[in-house]
């Protein structure tokens, strides 16, 4: 995933000023440790990325890429191609997008990159800023390489953005000067301690076998197709209901047990996914969950948010296995419960640290992370956005142009979206759940990568509810 080149897209329903935006954003790459984001992305001798940081930013070498689409006759929900675009709407909906955005992106005619490639082989600074204007709203798109950046580095990108914008430079954080990633591997307390999944780790003949299952997949499996499902407040309302409902008699055992509103939007996929697949299949399911790691350190303090801005990857994922038979027969609340116990497992420090060196050991060994699952898995990469607090953190108020749009949420999102920039896609990109995050009246929005046959089962368990 970190190879992807990601554009990340925001919709402000005021007409901004375009410049402002682009010249607070340049701004903030000349502030400090900051000017690393404005470098160029090079392989170094050990084959491995590192940026090379230009001595002085100019109009040649600019440290972010600018482009502004004028459409300022066109209303946004006139525009042909914008009017595609996912929205609320009375009930859950699954809706296209994806397409719609990368076209509208392309209306200038300029290329971005699309690989990491792509920057690798060009004098291309990390970042490019793409801002289309319409009569009555504003498209906002970043550009960048995973490689750069997770998504909580890029909220907290994007908060200093807003704060320079904001003629707050003073309350710039700055950037660490050190990777707190090495210290994670350099301290060794709790080294012997075992990742809890350790018997679970393939290896040897049985990474064969998971190998040759998952080239099967690749060949054979169905074709996935990328969505936005949209679930209103009264959906998600309906959803916790019933998972609570069925964790009634585990509460009474322990009643501090509790199943997030994440822990639900992650089991309704992997209801979905397993029901798709059919009574009779007898391949398990491996839910690779992301979770991030800034606030996973709490004693050593490795991570200070407080301080500093953490613009990078610092992610590893929990694992969840269930048999088909369990993802399958598990009701919602059962499944979300056995991801919240996978969390509590699973991210206590010693355990991400276990986790780490295991990661560590097994790219050094053999050039690829360990992997924890039976040999007949199908692999479900989760994540969540909702520690991004983007409808929050995003504040573009200063650069609303006077007499456009209301006073409500002046300057802020109404909608944002992320996705893949390469139009051709990966294949190896399967059953992947991204729930983007909740907006300001609860409604949540999530893209997925599913087949034609686990989406028509997200339906099903959603008319189930009577929510359609």
């Amino acid at each position: 995933m970190v190879k992807t080149i990601m554009k990340w897209v925001i919709r402000v329903d005021h007409v901004l000023d375009a410049d402002k935006l682009h010249k607070s954003l340049a701004k903030l790459f000349e502030i400090g440790n900051w000017r690393r984001l404005g470098g160029r992305l090079r392989i170094n001798k050990q084959k491995k990325l590192e940026i090379h940081i230009p001595k002085i930013f100019s109009a040649e070498r600019p440290a972010v890429r600018f482009e502004h689409i004028v459409l300022s006759e066109t209303n946004i929900d006139d525009h042909p191609l914008a009017a595609q675009l996912p929205r609320e709407t009375d009930g859950p909906s699954i809706q296209e997008g994806v397409d719609a955005f990368r076209k509208l992106s392309g209306l200038g005619g300029v290329k971005y990159p699309e690989t990491l490639a792509d920057y690798l082989n060009s004098d291309q600074p990390p970042f490019a800023l793409q801002v289309i204007s319409f009569r009555d709203a504003t498209l906002i798109f970043l550009n960048f390489p995973h490689a750069v950046t997770d998504a909580l580095g890029l909220s907290a990108l994007i908060e200093n953005w807003c704060k320079v914008l904001a003629g707050r430079d003073h309350d710039v954080l700055p950037l660490p000067e050190d990777d707190p990633m090495d210290l994670v591997d350099a301290q060794q307390e709790g080294a012997e301690v075992k990742h809890v999944l350790d018997d679970k780790k393939i290896a040897g003949f049985g990474l064969v076998i998971f190998g040759l299952y998952f080239l099967w997949d690749l060949l054979f499996g169905p074709k996935m197709h990328t969505r936005v499902l949209f679930l209103p407040s009264r959906t998600v309302d309906a959803l916790k209901k019933r998972a609570t409902s069925d964790i009634q008699d585990a509460k009474k055992k322990t009643p501090a047990l509790f199943v997030s509103e994440g822990d639900i939007m992650t089991s309704l996929a992997i209801k979905s996914i397993a029901s798709s697949l059919g009574e009779g299949s007898t391949r398990s399911l491996t839910v690779l969950n992301v979770f991030e790691l800034r606030s996973r350190f709490p004693k050593s303090k490795i991570f200070d948010t407080s301080k500093f801005a953490y613009v990078q990857n610092a992610f590893f994922v929990l694992t969840c296995i269930l048999s088909g038979q369990e993802a399958r027969k598990l009701s919602l609340g059962e499944t979300a419960l056995r991801v919240r116990q996978t969390v509590v497992e699973q991210t206590p420090e010693p355990q991400v640290r276990a986790l780490t060196r295991e990661f560590r050991t097994s790219l050094t060994k053999t050039g690829r992370p360990v992997v924890f699952a039976e040999t007949n898995s199908i692999l479900a990469p989760m994540t969540n956005w909702s520690k991004g607090r983007f409808y929050e953190v995003v504040d573009f108020g200063p650069a609303v142009l006077d007499g456009t749009g209301s006073e409500v949420r002046r300057g802020k999102p109404s909608f944002f979206n992320a996705f893949d920039a390469n139009p051709k896609r990966d294949p190896t990109h399967r059953n992947v759940w991204n729930v983007l995050g909740k907006d300001p009246q609860g409604n949540y929005w999530i893209n997925g990568m599913l087949s034609a046959a686990t989406w028509a089962k997200v339906e099903e368990e959603l008319k189930s509810l009577g929510e359609i």
